[in-house]
């Protein structure tokens, strides 16, 4: 092999590398729905969109689906322990949030670690008790 077609080869594979960098810096941008917002989201442009469905709708009042769910009160006393006992002892807060994730069996393992991993970051505790919050409106 030439030193002309080595340095071309070499050259390829750096546009090849700067091209990998540029895709995974565009991908880590982009904003992706979980599963749950994203049937939410359908749900809800099929229910604007649809007038037949729309008029049904307005007949039957307030649906899971399209209004506030009320969350009962053990719910919230269970998210406000977990918070304090996070706030409590920080260095412990992914053994609490996995024993949080717990109480979900519908929840497959891999979906908890990504769930944890989202969590662990969240240094505002009123941030953190809202995402648990709606954790439990979404699979309870």
């Amino acid at each position: 092999m030439e030193e002309g077609e080595k340095e071309k080869i070499l050259d390829m594979i750096k546009d090849i590398e700067k091209k990998k960098i540029e895709i995974d810096t565009q991908l880590s941008s982009l904003s992706i729905l979980s599963r749950n917002e994203t049937l939410q989201e359908i749900m809800k442009k099929i229910l604007n969109e649809n007038s037949v469905l729309r008029e049904i709708e307005k007949s039957k009042g307030t649906h899971h689906h399209t209004g506030e769910r009320e969350q009962p009160n053990t719910f919230q006393t269970m998210v406000n322990g977990f918070i304090s006992k996070i706030q409590g002892n920080p260095t412990k807060k992914i053994i609490y949030l996995r024993e949080f994730l717990e109480n979900f069996p519908l929840i497959s393992n891999n979906d908890k670690n990504v769930i944890i991993n989202s969590l662990q970051d969240e240094e505002d505790s009123g941030i953190l008790k809202e995402k648990m919050l709606s954790l439990i409106t979404i699979f309870k």
